[in-house]
């Protein structure tokens, strides 16, 4: 009976990370693994486990992230996760369960280190110290026992060289602070070093993603910073005999493992349903060839669709896959089938049969090889694929020109390729052009248009290459594609609502329209990244073209009427052809017509040729105006003032135009409403106006409400405004409306 009841209560006593439960599987589709910038394991999981999300943190974010519900599991080394919980980190345990083969640490090695022969004495230091038990009673101080105290090392009083250390001090108990002192396993090992060396020493802290390159370009002799010896690092640096092998664990959350279920919908099921498609052929293509029962919505970019996903008025749109990743990281309630439905490469696009763009071609070609040699490929995926938002800035210094001004087009809105934050212009593409025009001397120049644009604009010459964009062959017989930037698939994106397996520890999607939610939205559009300037730069180049294009506009129209008012015949027939052409054509049309063909060889930026567009097309509206007005005269006031000996010039200006202009102001008021609120089209020739900034923000947050909402109030606020200084002439000008004063001004009342 003993014995039953020894059996019984034995799995209560076992460890809780013991269990069977405990048992985690990470080959499945989807699982969301966290994983450390720029260090080994990431790269062991892409190895191991290709169908999963990686989500790159630094260390403690990568705990948090687990404790938060926002990853299922974090994949590093398992001593220091072990020490992270023993020292309190909430919410998360380590598993038994380990990943992959141990791990190998040792020291790395500059190639280009003044200290001579550094491979073979550092290599000797560490026989020396495995043969007399230094290392494993180092190990046991630091990492079992958890030393936080240096000992005494004596460093010679008059060093032959100088050791370089490079070092994270963030990696307890390897390399750390206690306080504002460094210490530490590789701390102490690297005063050893130092003294067997005979030696002084010096430490410089980097971070995983650069440690590497400072130690092979010299800026470091060694690195010791619990560094993971893996065959790409090996192919910069060489690596000492190694110090110990550590085990890869698992860190979830300690309510239980959250391991979700195989997803039991496909994309296959989605045929029949109403889809959205970007506009193109890759994804029109795309969609006619898997769903070609489907009906199919057109939009310009993914934020439209983001948005008619989440109101219904479609299932489901076709998206590249490392920009839903983006897109699901920053809103949970869009989610995406994880199965491919075609498999493409992206490339820049640059013009076809130009000379000069082929060189550039050639040129950026060399630059992305030597990207791919050096990780500078595999670093862009961690800042900029991962959700490390701290890392995910552009460095725009350096960019010298002396080798000129490379112009390049992109689509600020295209997360996580080309995207604005802080009001700055961010992205994998944007990192890379940015080291591109650093490295080979080059200034930079940047416009932003739609997808569908552009090509056009690299076609027109105003661009000398436009950023990613998927390689197919119809736009090959249109552009010269570079080597290939980056790789992925075309999957579809639906609501993780209509998935059918959602892991039951998700946290509940909070409702737009909840108090929390609502005040959670409006921080996102207004606050978060310092968004609100984006607005107030939307407006001023809202307000820009607006009242240029006024006073053009208005100067032009009363010149061409002043031309024709006479009965002219050539001018009122060149003029009647123009205001024709003008107004009959969409101002969309008109504004890329002056951009890409009229204007197409000429250096001149977006906003110009908008000024230039709607100058024409409410000058045509105030010469409609200025006949209107004038023709509502009674000829009886020109023979009144001939009689009184005024000149026809003297007549017009004296006599008709004071009295046309109070007939006319309502309707050219009505004008400037509508000027700008037709300025909102800017957007297709590279123009960052209102409406284009409020597109950026929803492009950041995938939120339609506060954006829009925020674009409509201060149109609203802007009309208002023009509204009032019109009424405001309006009365200045008009007769009955002038005072007494005023109307008697110059009149002797006393005779």
């Amino acid at each position: 009976m003993l014995c039953l009841a020894l059996l019984l209560l034995l799995p209560l006593t076992l460890p809780v990370s013991a269990r069977a439960e405990d048992e985690f599987d990470l080959s499945v589709p989807g699982l969301r693994i966290g994983v450390e910038s720029g260090s080994a394991h990431a790269q062991l999981v892409e190895k191991l486990y290709p169908e999963a999300q990686l989500f790159y943190f630094s260390k403690m974010d990568g705990y948090n992230a687990v404790a938060q519900g926002k990853i299922d599991c974090f994949v590093f080394d398992k001593k220091q996760m072990e020490i992270a919980v023993r020292s309190g980190i909430p919410g998360v345990r380590v598993l038994e369960q380990t990943v992959g083969e141990d791990t190998e640490i040792a020291f790395g090695l500059s190639p280009v280190s003044a200290i001579p022969n550094l491979a073979r004495e550092v290599n000797a230091f560490i026989d020396a110290m495995q043969k007399d038990g230094t290392l494993d009673e180092m190990y046991e101080r630091w990492v079992v026992q958890g030393e936080k105290e240096l000992p005494e090392i004596t460093l010679p009083a008059a060093p032959k060289y100088h050791l370089r250390v490079g070092t994270t001090g963030i990696v307890e108990p390897y390399s750390f602070y206690t306080g504002t002192k460094l210490t530490g396993y590789d701390i102490e090992l690297s005063y050893r070093l130092a003294a067997w060396l005979d030696a002084d020493v010096s430490f410089e802290i980097y971070d995983y993603g650069s440690i590497v390159e400072a130690a092979r370009s010299g800026k470091v002799d060694l690195i010791a910073a619990n560094l993971q010896v893996t065959p790409e690092r090996a192919e910069a640096l060489q690596f000492s005999t190694p110090l110990y092998r550590e085990k890869n664990g698992i860190l979830v959350r300690s309510a239980g493992v959250s391991q979700p279920a195989e997803t039991t919908v496909h994309w296959q099921d989605y045929n029949g349903k109403k889809l959205g498609v970007l506009v193109g052929p890759l994804m029109e293509d795309a969609a006619r060839e898997n769903f070609p029962d489907s009906e199919y919505l057109l939009f310009n970019s993914y934020p439209d669709c983001i948005t008619a996903l989440l109101t219904g008025k479609i299932d489901g749109f076709l998206v590249d896959e490392p920009g839903i990743k983006s897109v699901h990281a920053e809103q949970p309630e869009v989610d995406y089938i994880h199965e491919s439905l075609t498999e493409n490469n992206y490339s820049f696009a640059f013009r076809k049969d130009d000379p000069e763009s082929a060189a550039l071609c050639e040129e950026f070609n060399a630059f992305l090889t030597k990207c791919w040699a050096d990780g500078t490929m595999r670093e862009l995926d961690e800042i900029w694929l991962g959700v490390e938002e701290a890392r995910k800035v552009v460095d725009m210094s350096g960019l010298t020109g002396e080798n000129g001004t490379i112009r390049v087009v992109t689509t600020a809105m295209d997360m996580p390729w080309s995207y604005i934050k802080d009001g700055l212009n961010v992205g994998y593409d944007i990192d890379l052009i940015v080291r591109f025009c650093r490295e080979r001397g080059y200034a930079l120049e940047l416009g932003d248009v739609d997808f569908a644009g552009r090509i056009p604009a690299l076609q027109s010459g105003k661009y000398d290459f436009t950023t990613d964009m998927n390689v197919t062959p119809e736009r090959e017989e249109q552009v010269l594609f570079s080597d290939p930037t980056a790789h992925g698939g075309i999957v579809l994106a639906v609501r993780a609502s209509d998935l059918a397996a959602v892991s039951k520890q998700d946290a509940p999607i909070e409702s737009g329209n909840t108090q929390g939610g609502m005040k959670a939205s409006f921080e996102k559009t207004f606050l978060r990244e310092g968004r609100w300037k984006l607005f107030l730069r939307g407006v001023e180049t809202t307000l820009l073209i607006t009242v240029l294009s006024i006073l053009f506009g208005t100067a032009l129209g009363f010149f061409v009427f002043m031309l024709c008012r006479n009965g002219n015949p050539a001018a009122n027939a060149v003029t009647r052809f123009c205001v024709w052409l003008v107004q009959g054509m969409p101002m969309v049309v008109l504004l890329m017509v002056l951009y890409y063909i009229v204007f197409g060889n000429v250096s001149i930026s977006g906003v110009a040729v908008a000024v230039v567009g709607f100058t024409l097309t409410f000058g045509a509206a105030v010469f409609a105006l200025m006949k209107m007005g004038v023709g509502m005269i009674d000829r009886g006031q020109y023979e009144a003032a001939y009689a009184l000996g005024h000149s026809n010039r003297r007549t017009f200006y004296r006599v008709i135009l004071p009295q046309a202009i109070p007939h006319v102001l309502p309707a050219y008021r009505g004008e400037i409403v509508s000027l700008l609120k037709a300025t909102a089209v800017v957007g297709y020739i590279a123009v960052q106006d209102l409406t284009k900034m409020g597109d950026i923000v929803r492009s950041r947050t995938y939120e339609a409400f506060f954006p829009l909402i925020a674009v409509t109030l201060i149109y609203f606020a802007l009309e208002g405004l023009l509204n009032a200084l019109i009424r405001t002439l309006q009365v200045r000008i008009d007769p009955k409306r002038r005072s007494r004063e005023r109307i008697l001004k110059g009149v002797k009342t006393d005779d």
